[in-house]
């Protein structure tokens, strides 16, 4: 008989030294000599979920649990495992009964703790921080969680003494330091964010949690994006619900200040021009700042290391529509006037610079299967202003009828966006 004692062993070091697939050959030969170990199912549980193989993992987590099901922590790597799919429900009810099995576990605790976070639930966070740490007071997720949720509640004095007790015990450690630098970027202080994302990836050079907080914090550097960061963080704190809702709540309060102003005179009209314009402002500017500042980025000696291959794709998409369409704007302005005017070119300029808005949040390389609705939506709407840009500029009588449609297009993109995310 074959001992997998060694294996099993190995593939626990490997997974420690972060390499996933060759604990999974450890493991695969331990299982291939007793399919009913238990343990050996949850390291490679354990090995899917660093994979990113989040439903194979549930998959393989559960035949552990059939073997052995009153082991609190393989309830624990369950509930890891829906979080990580976004059902925060089942993740919920499976760390309760991992709880009742292992009640002096903190990292149980801290897991909890992120969901509810992830739930807006800042309350109850807090005190499943508090419970973990009631077990162990040196708990590191539980101290992060403690710290963000107060973070979240205003409690920033709190906040900021949690977190220099978790480095205090441990300096050294990557997820403390994106932590502080999430709660410091909240807080509009970019610089010393900065400072603890780029301490985070030396100590893990491959944190995305830390990559996205680094490209955040060297993008607040320009005013619109820091302003709209903040604007995103507040509305995310508010709930999912409100991901829709304030949107659409401001659309209409807009809409109706417009009317109102249209009846109370020069003065009340202007107002609801301004407000108008404003509005109109914010919303293009929040559909074209992420890409606009990754370009930037793309010269930045950090930045450009942060951002990923679409991130770079999307930036050059929409800067080269935006300097076509102004060429075309341009040509449109001062070209010899052709006895019909010259509101085609400008009209196909308009269109042009559009296109940097689908360009901006497209996927790339375009692929036909697997698509979400936004993607087939954006794919669609690019071609449809190539089509109107080339009907434009070739003078067709149907230009007028085509742009039209465009812009109720256009219009029902921006919206199918904001709802399909």
């Amino acid at each position: 008989m074959i001992d997998v004692a060694p294996m099993l062993e190995r593939a626990n070091l490997l997974l420690a030294q972060g390499r996933p697939k060759d604990a999974e050959k450890q493991l695969a030969d331990a299982l291939r000599t007793e399919p009913e170990n238990d343990y050996a199912l949850s390291l490679l549980a354990r090995c899917k979920f660093d994979l990113k193989q989040f439903k194979e993992g549930i998959e393989i987590i559960q035949r552990a649990i059939r073997i052995i099901p009153h082991e609190g922590y393989y309830f624990y790597l369950l509930a890891f495992g829906y979080y990580q799919l976004d059902n925060n429900a089942s993740a919920l009810r499976y760390l309760q009964r991992a709880v009742e099995l292992s009640p002096w576990t903190a990292e149980f605790f801290g897991l909890w703790g992120l969901v509810l976070l992830e739930e807006k639930d800042f309350q109850q966070a807090l005190q499943k921080a508090n419970e973990g740490l009631a077990v162990d007071p040196e708990n590191i997720t539980c101290l992060n969680v403690r710290s963000t949720a107060l973070n979240k509640m205003k409690r920033v004095d709190d906040a900021i003494e949690t977190m220099q007790d978790a480095l205090e015990m441990d300096p050294e450690n990557a997820y403390t330091h994106t932590t502080v630098g999430w709660n410091l970027l909240e807080k509009g202080r970019h610089k010393e964010a900065a400072e603890h994302f780029r301490e985070a990836l030396r100590l893990h050079p491959n944190m995305e949690g830390a990559r996205e907080g680094l490209k955040q914090a060297l993008k607040s550097k320009i005013p619109p994006y820091k302003w709209l960061l903040q604007y995103s963080f507040w509305i995310n704190n508010k709930g999912k619900n409100a991901r829709w809702a304030i949107p659409l709540g401001i659309y209409f309060g807009v809409q109706l200040i417009s009317r109102v102003s249209k009846s109370g005179g020069e003065g009340w009209y202007n107002v609801g021009l301004a407000v108008g314009a404003l509005y109109i402002l914010f919303v293009i500017t929040s559909w074209v700042i992420n890409p606009l500042a990754n370009f930037f980025l793309l010269f930045h000696k950090d930045g450009k290391y942060a951002l990923s291959g679409r991130e770079k794709t999307n930036a050059l998409g929409l800067i080269i529509a935006l300097v076509a369409g102004i060429a075309l704007l341009l040509m449109g302005l001062f070209m010899p006037d052709r006895g019909d005017g010259n509101g085609p070119v400008m009209m196909a300029g308009l269109v042009t610079m559009s296109l940097g808005l689908p360009l901006g949040h497209m996927d790339f390389p375009l692929r036909f299967k697997g698509n979400s609705g936004v993607q087939w939506f954006s794919m669609a709407l690019l071609l449809f202003g190539v089509i109107t840009v080339a009907f434009a500029l070739t003078g067709s009588a149907a230009a007028t009828n085509i742009l039209t449609a465009y812009l109720v297009a256009f219009v029902l993109y921006t919206w199918a966006s904001v709802f399909g995310k």
